[in-house]
């Protein structure tokens, strides 16, 4: 479903983006970074080992005050512009989140996505507040990576 762009988020769910764009010198760099857990590794995540593929399972997991969330995930799609997964029961979230960037140079992350039960529907608004900082988190690892990229050459 967020693999590519959503016009409206189904009934009782969230649409959530961030964008940036990138300099072509820098795309290649992005998309091999983006194709990755490295990337949700640097966004603070303990992720899986391998790398993303249609299909796999895994956990991924962060600490916030001093406790560890468990975010169990399944890879929904793959490949060499990024990777898409949907939550998997456990998770605080019910939905699908990915992250690609595109043939023009446009990364996105992208989510649609609820609290998965009603104590997480309680914590709603902390909730939003955590996914709103991490997706611009995820805009600024690209663009860090945009950037050493270039500077590298």
């Amino acid at each position: 479903m967020t693999r590519d762009p959503v016009r409206a988020a189904p009934k009782g769910m969230r649409l959530s983006e961030r964008s940036t764009a990138v300099r072509p010198a820098s795309r290649d760099a992005v998309a091999a970074l983006v194709s990755s857990w490295e990337f949700k590794r640097r966004a603070g995540f303990d992720v899986p080992d391998g790398e993303p593929a249609t299909g796999a399972e895994g956990v991924l997991a962060k600490r916030l005050f001093g406790v560890r969330f468990v975010e169990p995930v399944r890879v929904v799609w793959a490949d060499e512009s990024g990777f898409g997964y949907e939550t998997r029961p456990g998770h605080p979230i019910y939905g699908e989140e990915s992250f690609r960037i595109d043939e023009q140079g446009v990364f996105v992350a992208r989510s649609v996505s609820r609290p998965s039960t009603w104590l997480w529907r309680l914590l709603a608004p902390a909730l939003l507040v955590l996914q709103r900082s991490t997706h611009g988190r995820y805009v600024r690892i690209v663009q860090d990576e945009a950037d050493s990229s270039t500077e590298s050459r």
